[in-house]
Formats: structure tokens, C-alpha cells, sequence
């Protein structure tokens, strides 16, 4: 964070085309993208830039595979590489390795593309795009940008997060979790804000198909209130759960939000043919891009676990698998399994391709099921949860007498729903102080139950070592 100047210039220069066919190639961008008054092929290639950026976090091991080893839910066994295991379940994560020091500077790559978008925005030439277009693509980053703030903090928590300022010569302090909770809201509610002022307009450029293939069209503005407000909502939810300060109404907010977010539906109306419905981050296989999924890896299994804690009955089951791919049973480290996650078994197209969800809206029904229940709307809580249970076979529950009951039975459905998909299983775990010792049980002798990833060395070092956490 020392050397801010270098992201930006990454941030500018990094600008990897995304999926859509016929859009020109978008690897360097044009001289009107980054001198003078921004025109509407600047503007495509910046924000193209900054959703390839924020792919490239995703696409990281630290990211998409190490907090589920955390939760429990999977092993990567290499037994050339010992430290997937051993700097997960059998020791801390080195911070000057890439377990330790991964999904950091990918992050801040993307906020600060996306500030300086946003910093160029308002003198956008008029001829090229409209006020409602440019209120539009502002909505659109603002709310990327937010995105990319909850992504990190996903993976370090109480750690500690840098907010960047657009001073890039000043060394900000490492925020506290409450801090950078309340920033991304605000950031949140700002880019609603600008979407409401764009109203009926759509984005002034093509959105990679991840944004508009899967049942809703990100590109109107309309939509992307959606999108914006489900991650409101999900963030309040856990702005509700701090352990220390958490936030006054956020429950009573999310309900709103996710609500918004899922169309107004009431609570037990969302069908289940709209579950995938939502935004995406798609892979490509071959050619220039080639940033497959990480998942479409071979060395990547279940923890058995995970499969025996299914529920009888439960067709989630088919997202685990016997593997197939040699070695037919992965086993060094102490660790063994056989079985391995539905889109992992072998490195084959339709793995390496498989797109990985933003926000879908079966997240957001679990979601407001959990607010619905953190408010004590039991009955409400329960009609989302069943609405989702149920689809997979399962009978509905009663409505629960008590929050623990609650909790048991939604934390059940979030994490067949939502298996492999992201950190959701890890944030709910240290929401809920359920990853630890004496509760947790331990997978190998040494386990630390690791919760969060450190500050990488890097970092550290330009900050003399010293790490405070600041609250202020």
C-alpha cells in the first residue's frame, strides 16, 4: 500500500478483456481512455478493466479455495506442496507466502481502478455519454468497488482492512472490521444513489456475460439496484452480527433491501426457478485470457464431513462426488479423501469455465431468512428457509421456539446451498464463534483453526512492522 502509484498505474495498465464476443480487445487501453475528457470507449475500457481486476481476486487460490478449507468444507492435497495443508488445517498461513499473502493485491488493484474511474466520471465528455449513462456506470462501479472492500474483508476479518485514500502519498491505517462494515454500506448506499439518478438508462457499454446471462440484465440501471441492494442486505446482516458495536436496525434494513433486491417478493415467494438468477464472475479456458475457474482443479476434495452432515433426502448431495480423476483417493498431510466437489473432479472445459456467482438470488432468500430470524420474525424466517428446503427435497421445519434452533437450521441450509461457492460458510462460522477449539472438531493434531488470513510481509514491511488495527 506504500507504493499506491504502482497500483494505479496496474490499475490503468492491467486492463484484461473480459468474455463478451464483440467487444474489441480491451488488454491496452486506448490514449482517450486515459488522458483528457473520458469519451464512451474510455469508459467501457475502465470499467471492463475494473471487473477483470476484480476477477483476477477471485480467481486466486486465497479466495476461492482456502476458506473452505477453513470451514471444513474441502482439502487441496498436493504432496508437492505441503503448505495447503500445512498452512491451513496443521499451522498458521506464512504472510510471505501465497497462501498467507494471496486475495490482497488483486483487492486493491481493484479499488483503485475503480476510484480512479470514478475520480474521471464527472467531467465524462456529454457528447459521448448521458447524464443518466454516466450516473449509470458511477452506480455500477461504486457498487464493484464496495464489493471488492467486502471481498477482503471476507478473508482477513478482524485482521484488520485498508480503506485507500486518494492520497496516494499517505500510508493509511489498517481499519477495524466495524469501520470497513460502515464504509462499504456507505459506499453502497452512494451507488444507489447514483443508479436511482440514472433511472431508466442503461450502462453506455456491454457487460461481460456474467452480468447479463443469467436471468437478469445487469446492464439498466434498474437492475443493478438489485444487485446493489442485495449486497446492502448482506451486509447488514453481518453489520447486525458484530461481536462488539453491532449496528442499531441492520436486521430491519437487510429485510428491506433483500426484499428490494428479490423484486419485493414476501417472505416464502421466491420461486425456486429464479434461485440462479443473479451476477456472476465467468472464466475463460485457452487463448489470451485464459483464467479458468480455480475450482476445476484435480487436487481439490470434500471433507467427508461435509458429505456425512447431509440430511437423508437432501438432492444438494449431488454437488459431492465419488472422484474419478487419478489418484482416485487424495491422501498425504495426514488428510484423506475420495471424494471431491462436483466441478473440481478434472481440468475438462465445462469445469474450467463455470462461472461463480456475485449474489444469486437463493443467497439473498437465505439471507433475509437469516435477518427475518435475528430480528425474531421467526414465522417470516422460516417461510424463506422452507422455501429453499423444501425445493431440495427436504421437509419443511416448524417454525423455531428460539435463536439457537434458528441458527442451526439456517446455517444446515446456507452451506449446501451455497457450497463452493465463496466464503459465505467461513463468515457465518466466525460470525456465529462456531471455529474453535472445544466446538470445532480439529481435522489433524495441530490444528490452529484458522479464521482469517494475516496482513502479507510485504505489507507489513512498509509499515515498519507495526500492524495496529484502528477503530477511529
Amino acid at each position: 500500500m506504500k507504493k499506491v502509484t504502482l497500483a494505479l498505474a496496474a490499475s490503468l495498465a492491467l486492463v484484461a478483456g473480459c468474455d463478451t464476443p464483440n467487444v474489441t480487445n480491451e488488454n491496452a487501453p486506448t490514449v482517450d481512455a486515459l488522458q483528457g475528457a473520458l469519451t464512451q470507449a474510455g469508459v467501457k475500457t475502465l470499467a471492463l478493466g475494473v471487473l477483470a481486476s476484480d476477477r483476477n481476486l477471485v480467481s486466486g487460490f486465497s479466495y476461492a479455495v482456502e476458506p473452505g478449507i477453513f470451514a471444513r468444507d474441502g482439502y487441496r492435497i498436493d504432496s508437492n506442496e505441503p503448505r495447503y495443508v500445512n498452512e491451513t488445517l496443521n499451522g498458521t498461513p506464512d504472510p510471505g507466502s501465497f497462501s498467507g499473502s494471496g486475495g490482497y493485491g488483486a483487492g486493491y488493484t481493484t479499488v483503485r481502478a475503480a476510484t480512479t474511474l470514478l475520480d474521471a466520471l464527472p467531467g465524462a465528455d456529454k457528447n459521448s455519454i448521458s447524464d443518466a449513462q454516466r450516473n449509470a456506470t458511477a452506480g455500477l462501479i461504486q457498487t464493484i468497488k464496495a464489493l471488492e472492500y467486502y471481498r477482503l474483508l471476507e478473508l482477513r476479518d478482524t485482521i484488520g482492512v485498508v480503506l485507500q485514500t486518494s492520497d496516494v502519498t499517505f500510508v493509511p491505517p489498517l481499519s477495524c472490521k466495524k469501520n470497513v462494515l460502515d464504509a462499504i454500506a456507505n459506499l453502497l448506499d452512494s451507488a444507489n444513489t447514483s443508479l436511482a439518478a440514472a433511472g431508466t438508462a442503461s450502462l453506455p457499454f456491454t457487460l461481460p456475460t456474467g452480468f447479463t446471462a443469467y436471468g437478469r440484465n445487469y446492464s439498466s440501471a434498474a437492475n443493478l439496484v438489485k444487485l446493489n441492494r442485495g449486497l446492502k442486505g448482506k451486509v447488514d446482516v453481518y453489520r447486525g452480527l458484530q461481536h462488539t458495536s453491532p449496528t442499531s436496525g441492520a436486521f430491519t434494513a437487510a429485510i428491506a433491501e433483500l426484499t428490494q433486491a428479490l423484486g419485493g417478493a414476501a417472505a416464502g415467494a421466491v420461486s425456486p426457478t429464479t434461485y440462479a438468477n443473479g451476477a456472476y464472475v465467468t472464466f475463460v479456458s485457452g487463448g489470451t485470457e485464459n483464467t479458468p475457474n480455480p475450482l476445476s482443479d484435480s487436487k481439490i476434495g470434500v471433507n467427508p464431513k461435509a458429505q456425512a452432515a447431509l440430511q437423508a433426502g437432501d438432492t444438494r448431495a449431488s454437488k459431492i462426488m465419488t472422484r474419478t480423476a487419478a489418484p482416485v483417493t487424495l491422501s498425504g498431510s495426514g488428510l484423506t479423501t475420495n471424494l471431491t466437489f462436483i466441478g473440481s473432479n478434472t481440468a475438462v472445459a465445462a469445469n474450467q469455465t463455470r462461472p461463480s456467482a456475485i449474489l444469486r438470488d437463493e443467497e439473498a432468500v437465505l439471507l433475509r431468512a437469516q435477518a427475518y430470524f435475528e430480528a425474531g420474525q421467526f414465522a417470516n424466517g422460516a417461510a424463506d428457509l422452507n422455501s429453499v428446503r423444501t425445493s431440495y427435497g427436504l421437509a419443511a421445519i416448524a417454525v423455531p421456539a428460539d435463536i439457537t434452533t434458528a441458527r442451526t437450521a439456517l446455517l444446515y441450509e446456507k452451506r449446501y446451498s451455497l457450497f463452493f461457492e465463496g466464503p459465505q460458510r467461513l463468515v457465518d462460522l466466525r460470525a456465529y464463534g462456531l471455529l474453535k477449539a472445544g466446538i470445532t472438531p480439529a481435522e489433524l493434531p495441530g490444528d490452529p483453526f484458522n479464521t482469517a488470513l494475516p496482513i502479507p510481509k510485504a505489507e507489513s514491511d512498509a509499515r515498519g512492522g507495526v500492524l495496529t488495527v484502528s477503530c477511529q
